[in-house]
């Protein structure tokens, strides 16, 4: 599996779609028209209407908003069979929206394909599930998202005392348990809890341990301007040098290692004080009866903890995770293997005040499901029920599609 990589988005129509769109013409006659003009208008790019699914408003009130700024963006993503021979049963999880925050609230406000389902992962995270039959050797398929952000300044009114920590809570044990995080991490290495223990010992307030330790990552941890990562909190605790990612990872690794949780918010701002937009990371950490805080270690010579000094600030997911990710099958009898790649391009643009939205439904399901490996062959009778789903999967495509054109005639 190949994630990552910022290329652009390309499609290539499948060969059985003209047959699908015939014999399902025909078992519904009375729809056949509708159809033709729906089949017309996705051939001409025409886009969808607009509809919208949010992340909800989040309440805090602890939190003081302010300046609020507007901003459209689009991310398109392409799945490209790179290999020699069908994927099949393919799988795809893409992250639709990020949990509710008090400095931003991120609308989804249409898609070129509704997912089969979604789900809430351990994060937060909104995700859409996509499956396909198969995807032929030098083929892609494209999906297309379109949002709207209203980001914000923000800065908080915290008490000067807290209560302690309930480590039986879910909250707890997710955001401080090194066993549940990616190894980049490093939470409890003996190097950072030497050094966390030295800067906190002592001191009770979480608040207090929390801004200590984010004031020595600001002071000690240069921002690599070539551009080249460390790779993980102990690389760029000895380098003393990181990008965004890395500095993250070292200050979360110092919360978590102080028994304070935390996580990670991956994003996009618009500005990095230079005009210029790219993706970056940044941090929250949560505080007994109040919640989740905001922190920007890698701007921390700013004034960001505990704050965001500026309305750039997109979220897109929370939590470390792909924010894509894909499983495939192929056939036990083939001598050659499908490759799948993604590619994923975002655009963003500033707008002057919020658009009107409407209502977007997307289907969801409660559970966690699972996932099928990729790299798995198949057999005959395999193969043959994927045959019969590749049609039903071509019916029900274009059923959906139908559905939305009517509703919004």
């Amino acid at each position: 599996m190949t994630v990552g990589s910022f290329i652009p988005a390309s499609y290539n129509t499948y060969d059985f779609k003209e047959r699908d769109e015939e014999e399902f013409a025909t078992k519904r006659p009375g729809l056949a028209f509708a159809i033709a003009l729906l089949s017309i208008w996705l051939a001409l790019g025409i886009n969808m209407p607009a509809f919208a699914q949010t992340t909800g408003n989040l309440t805090d009130p602890y939190a003081i908003t302010s300046l609020p700024a507007y901003y459209g963006f689009t991310k398109t993503v392409t799945i490209t069979n790179q290999g020699q021979a069908p994927a099949l049963n393919v799988v795809s999880h893409i992250v639709l929206l990020p949990p509710a925050t008090p400095y931003a609230h991120v609308t989804l406000t249409g898609y070129s394909t509704m997912p089969d389902s979604t789900f809430r992962d351990q994060y937060g995270n909104l995700i859409g599930v996509y499956q396909w039959p198969d995807i032929l050797p030098g083929h892609s398929v494209t999906l297309t998202f379109t949002y709207q952000d209203t980001s914000e300044n923000i800065a908080y009114r915290l008490p000067s005392e807290y209560p302690p920590y309930n480590q039986a809570s879910a909250i707890y044990r997710e955001y401080t348990n090194p066993r549940l995080e990616a190894q980049a991490v490093n939470t409890d290495a003996p190097a950072i809890r030497a050094l966390v223990n030295q800067l906190t010992h002592g001191l009770t307030n979480p608040y207090q341990r929390a801004q200590i330790l984010f004031n020595w990552v600001a002071q000690n941890i240069q921002y690599n301007y070539s551009l080249k990562a460390s790779g993980s909190a102990l690389a760029t605790l000895k380098s003393r040098l990181g990008i965004c990612s890395d500095i993250a990872d070292l200050y979360v690794s110092m919360l978590r290692t102080d028994g304070i949780p935390a996580r990670f918010v991956g994003g996009y701002v618009t500005n990095n004080g230079d005009g210029q937009g790219g993706f970056h990371q940044w941090t929250e950490f949560y505080l007994p009866r109040v919640g989740w805080v905001v922190a920007d270690p890698t701007w921390g010579r700013f004034g960001y903890f505990a704050a965001l000094q500026d309305d750039w600030h997109i979220p897109l997911y929370d939590g470390i995770r792909s924010d894509i990710s894909v499983h495939w099958q192929y056939a036990k009898s083939g001598t050659t293997r499908p490759y799948l790649t993604i590619g994923y391009h975002y655009h963003f643009s500033t707008e002057q005040s919020p658009p009107v939205t409407k209502s977007l439904a997307l289907p969801v399901s409660g559970s966690f499901p699972t996932v099928s490996l990729h790299h798995t062959r198949l057999g005959f009778w395999a193969m043959l029920r994927i045959d019969a789903r590749r049609w039903v999967a071509a019916l029900d495509s274009y059923w959906i599609r139908l559905k939305l054109a009517i509703e919004n005639l």
